[in-house]
């Protein structure tokens, strides 16, 4: 991973546009970014009590269990790009910037291709020591003809989103509420349930305190017009010490063939 461009106006506020090279790239599309989109973790749990259930004595199996359990042992992910996008800012995110996301969005799906609501992210972050909740938006695109792309410019781009996280309060209630709902989740003195009070702690300081981060996925050379345009116009409505960061994550690898890759081991 490297760094093309930063700027840093404080541990919570700035930008930054990383490289990862074609190694590191396919390591993670194979690895945790899959694993991220499968839900690995609760895949596995419910493939481990469905073939429980079905090697128990006297069972009679029926055609539906098996089919389930072959449905869930086949990994092959189709999903669309934007998705793979999302999946890979929560792996840069918890890899390099010391975010917590303790709970994949995908078990709270009904409708598997059914958009998030509220926001893309929505997490803590430990910020020079403090923990704060996280709540952003993540963005991909090829597009090289403006610089910033338009997803970060339009109507319901990544500098819209943002400031309707920072002016609308209800919003950011309705996310907390989300996460606090989580904690019952998690045995007792998890992690997450300390987290989540040091975050509740901060947002309800004098001033108070949360962390907004906008992501854009790119497979494009970078440029740091992509972020510090942006910025500039962010930070002037969003203010301090509300923590405000954007990053770009550049990828050597197409959107195209993203998909691909991640199937690679299942073709």
């Amino acid at each position: 991973m490297r760094i093309d461009y930063q700027h840093t106006e404080s541990h919570s506020r700035g930008y930054q546009g990383i490289s990862l090279d074609e190694h590191e790239c396919r390591e993670h599309l194979q690895g945790l970014v899959k694993d991220n989109l499968l839900d690995r973790e609760e895949r596995d749990d419910t493939l481990e009590q469905l073939r429980a259930l079905r090697d128990e004595t006297g069972f009679d199996v029926s055609d539906g269990l098996l089919a389930d359990i072959q449905a869930l042992e086949d990994e092959n992910v189709q999903v669309q790009n934007f998705r793979v996008g999302e999946a890979y800012a929560e792996v840069i995110l918890e890899q390099a910037f010391s975010c917590r996301f303790y709970w994949n969005e995908l078990r709270d799906a009904r409708n598997p291709r059914g958009n998030k609501t509220g926001a893309d992210l929505v997490g803590l972050i430990e910020v020079d020591g403090q923990v704060l909740f996280l709540f952003g938006e993540v963005k991909t695109s090829s597009e090289t003809t403006k610089r910033p792309p338009q997803v970060m410019t339009k109507a319901d781009g990544v500098e819209n989103q943002l400031r309707d996280l920072y002016n609308n309060k209800n919003k950011r209630q309705i996310l907390i509420s989300y996460l606090k709902n989580k904690m019952r989740l998690f045995p007792d003195h998890h992690q997450y349930q300390l987290d989540f009070k040091l975050g509740l702690r901060a947002y309800y300081s004098n001033p108070e305190e949360y962390q907004l981060i906008g992501v854009l996925i790119r497979d494009v050379e970078h440029d740091e017009r992509d972020l510090s345009l942006s910025y500039g116009r962010l930070s002037a409505r969003i203010l301090d010490p509300i923590g405000l960061k954007l990053l770009a994550i550049y990828l050597p690898i197409q959107q195209k063939d993203w998909l691909n890759i991640i199937n690679e081991e299942n073709e």
